[in-house]
């Protein structure tokens, strides 16, 4: 319930500053959130707190504490967890524009480059020598199913520019 109204308040404030938040993104921002971290930490802490020489709570109410703060946040995070993705579906908030999904193809490039340059560095240490690399390649998955030649993303010819706005970004 907090959550609702610190969202609705930041979506006035935003909204009178020139931002603004369109209420799906509020939507999935009250929906999908941080959860549970907060209250579990709280919680950690009143049961470390009362650890103490002294009490303040008698052993069974801060157990029941722990367990009753874990248990909510588990099934919030199992529900809104699992909900998220139809949630974003259902607003049409999952789909990559063309800029995007450049973007995207783009990192995934850089990062394969640079996983290659760390796979290679591990091949030419001297105390991982030994090891067989055709098998250690077979389990990390994003360098197993690599074809010989690696392409850049930007190197197919387009035959059209996708401009970008602020809010492909």
């Amino acid at each position: 319930m907090t959550r609702v109204v610190v969202v609705g308040v930041c979506y006035l404030l935003l909204g009178y500053f020139g931002y603004g938040l369109d209420f799906k993104e509020a939507t999935v921002l009250v929906w999908s959130g941080l959860r549970g971290a907060v209250s579990l930490s709280l919680a950690l802490s009143v049961k470390r707190a009362s650890d103490a020489a002294q009490p303040l709570l008698k052993p069974e109410v801060r157990t029941m504490f722990l367990f009753f703060t874990g248990g909510i946040v588990f099934l919030t995070l199992i529900l809104n967890g699992s909900t998220t993705q139809f949630l974003l579906h259902i607003f049409g908030m999952d789909n990559l524009s063309a800029t995007k999904l450049r973007m995207l193809n783009y990192t995934r490039h850089e990062m394969l480059n640079k996983a290659l340059d760390a796979f290679g560095d591990l091949r030419d240490d001297e105390e991982l020598g030994p090891a067989d690399w055709v098998i250690v390649k077979k389990y990390i998955t994003c360098l197993s199913n690599l074809e010989d030649e690696r392409v850049h993303p930007d190197a197919e010819k387009h035959d059209h520019i996708y401009t970008m706005n602020l809010t492909d970004i």
